[in-house]
């Protein structure tokens, strides 16, 4: 039989305001009426016979017969409500025994602490915070007045030199737990008496749920290995399991009474709740941490790299995630720069007012891969470090265009590439490329075509340069990269030419960021169409290398984490980057992921059983669960959900 007790006091917790309102009517006297002989209006008169006090602005006007009715008639439907209401809310039924509480199918067990160290190290309710199950807990601080504890610390510090002299007179060695008290009880009335610390009386008391009285019993196990691994010992609330639970729910009452003294510098260390936190001062709102419902605000380019990694299986918000992080950077005057495969980013290009840019055989934008960056001001750089990298990016692009080329092949290409650069007046000798013209895939070919050897390079690259795919390759770069959010598309170009034409737009990204120092991010989308060929991964981890000097952060994402991660420079690319982000994966890729960030069980059943948009989010040392939450107008500008309405 459920405690009717208990059964009040949790539907007046539940009704909050309303059982307030209901309170204070009834404080208020019953209304009676009495019609006033000379008018037809009646007057408000209380059963002791008193006028009803009515607000200021009404004094002027009396409560007619009507309106006193409707008076007692919303009274009689408020008590009527009320009634249904903790009728509605009140569990089906309750049991009370000496070592648990059940209600319903929910068995709830309650634990308090009764003894601590003599030391209390900082967080140290970090791991019982984080602890991943339903539990309750309330804390109960009792402020002493400091004359009392006072009076009982002379009192007691008397006692304890009492005992130290009879033992010299006794001729019994020192009892170095006794000099230990003694000199626990100078310290701390030296600092009450100071002001440097208060005295408490402290309770900590934990209410554990589950299904099953076995599940309970894992859990009693497994909280008191969480607090005894620091010398914190708990007890059950045997026989007072009802009290436990009204001590951890919201009623504000301590009907167990179990408390510990504690001074300030104690007290001190519970304060406040701390578990794993990514909350910076400044950054951008990635989602909530699912441990402790904190926000993580973090700002990628405060760390050691602003790359960040996305792995996720295809429809479960890992562009999503992305978009969400591309729409608030922007707020933040962040450049961004996507590579999208798939047209995903079009309708958020759209809403901001960015620049789109597809890449495809009809289009009439081109990018120039002889394209050279301009040397930034008072940088370390050789006059042959342009050239240099130009040529080791073109060499690592006509493996793409050409199929893996022979060493004899690669040195008669790098050969063609500088000739090329030397005829239009580029040569390693130069510091300024400014008002020179850079040569295109058609000058290459031209003197490929007078050199020995070069047969079997040249039929390749003719599709390129004559061919189907010369409109792609062979013109002038026309297009500017602007501030502010651009996406390059290359959805509408064949699978075959898709990995060289982002190989690509990386290389003219990495010029342009070369050029100019600003905060930018670029975006990366389904990576593993670069990290598939060994010469375009090899570029991609070399920029991801060398980004964090010119204020690029680059964002990789993909769904195939098993190619991704199959290429020795996928590894590498995780590895530098201080950011990773990991939504809901397959069991087959599980293992790698595991592998790879060194996961534990419960991040490992996390990362299998999340729902869309829920993760891991890791950034530094700290690994925080993760909920990606957008506003109702952000969800509208960046899902690609058909079931959204717009």
């Amino acid at each position: 039989m459920a405690n009717q007790a208990l059964l009040d006091l949790i539907a007046k917790n539940y009704t909050g305001d309303a059982e307030w309102y209901e309170h204070d009517l009834l404080k208020q006297e019953s209304i009676t009426s009495s019609i006033s002989p000379d008018s037809s209006t009646i007057e408000g008169v209380s059963s002791s016979g008193s006028e009803v006090i009515v607000p200021e602005e009404n004094t002027s006007k009396k409560l007619t017969k009507q309106e006193a009715d409707e008076i007692r008639l919303g009274e009689k439907e408020y008590r009527e409500a009320l009634a249904f209401v903790k009728d509605a809310i009140a569990p089906s039924m309750m049991k009370i025994d000496a070592s648990k509480l059940q209600i319903g199918d929910t068995y709830i067990r309650t634990f308090f602490t009764y003894a601590y160290p003599d030391f209390l190290e900082g967080n140290w309710l970090g791991p019982l915070i984080n602890w991943d199950v339903k539990f309750d807990m309330s804390m109960f601080i009792y402020p002493v007045e400091s004359a009392y504890i006072m009076k009982y610390l002379r009192k007691r510090l008397t006692e304890l030199n009492s005992e130290r002299s009879l033992n010299a007179d006794r001729g019994l060695i020192n009892d170095p737990a006794l000099d230990a008290q003694v000199q626990d009880v100078e310290e701390l009335r030296a600092s009450l008496t100071r002001g440097q610390e208060r005295y408490f009386h402290f309770s900590i008391y934990i209410s554990i749920y589950g299904e099953s009285e076995e599940q309970i019993k894992k859990l009693s196990n497994t909280l008191d290995t969480l607090l005894s691994g620091r010398n914190i010992l708990t007890k059950q609330a045997f026989l007072r399991s009802e009290q436990g639970f009204v001590a951890t729910g919201p009623f504000a009452r301590d009907e167990v009474g179990v408390y510990r003294n504690i001074s300030t510098k104690g007290l001190s260390t519970t304060f406040p709740f701390t578990s794993n936190s990514l909350s910076q001062d400044d950054g951008i709102l990635y989602g909530i941490n699912t441990h402790n419902n904190s926000l993580i605000i973090f700002d990628r380019f405060r760390t050691e790299n602003a790359n960040m990694v996305v792995f996720a299986k295809s429809g479960w918000g890992k562009s999503f995630a992305v978009k969400l992080e591309i729409l608030r950077s922007l707020m933040l005057g962040t450049d961004v720069i996507v590579l999208d495969p798939e047209n995903e980013y079009k309708t958020l290009v759209d809403t901001v007012g960015g620049t789109y840019v597809n890449i495809n055989l009809n289009s009439n934008e081109r990018i120039n891969p002889f394209d050279l960056p301009r040397a930034i001001k008072d940088t370390e750089s050789k006059p042959w470090d342009l050239l240099r990298g130009a040529v080791i990016n073109l060499l690592g692009l006509m493996n793409l265009m050409l199929g893996k080329c022979t060493p004899s092949e690669s040195a008669i290409l790098e050969k063609a590439i500088i000739t090329t650069y030397s005829l239009k007046g580029i040569t390693m000798s130069d510091d300024d490329i400014m008002g020179k013209e850079v040569p295109i895939m058609k000058d290459l070919y031209s003197v490929l075509e007078t050199m020995d050897g070069a047969k079997g390079i040249c039929e390749r690259l003719e599709k390129y340069v004559t061919g189907i795919f010369s409109w792609v390759f062979s013109e002038a770069t026309n297009i500017s990269l602007t501030e502010g959010l651009v996406v390059f598309s290359v959805r509408d170009l064949d699978d075959i030419l898709r990995p060289i034409a982002m190989y690509m737009l990386l290389g003219y990204v990495w010029n342009i960021t070369r050029s100019s120092l600003r905060k930018r991010v670029l975006v990366v989308d389904e990576a593993w169409n670069i990290m598939q060929h060994e010469d375009s991964a090899k570029f991609l981890f070399g920029l991801v290398k060398r980004a964090r000097k010119y204020g690029l952060g680059i964002t990789t994402i993909t769904q195939d984490v098993e190619d991704f991660m199959g290429s020795p420079q996928g590894k590498a690319i995780v590895t530098n980057s201080s950011i990773q982000l990991l939504l809901k994966q397959s069991p087959a890729s599980i293992d790698v992921l595991q592998n790879v960030f060194k996961l534990t069980e419960q991040e490992k059943y996390i990362l299998l059983n999340s729902s869309v948009g829920q993760g891991l989010f890791f950034a530094w040392t700290e690994h925080v669960g993760i909920q990606v939450l957008a506003s109702y107008f952000e969800e509208q500008v960046i899902t690609t959900n058909p079931n959204v309405t717009k």
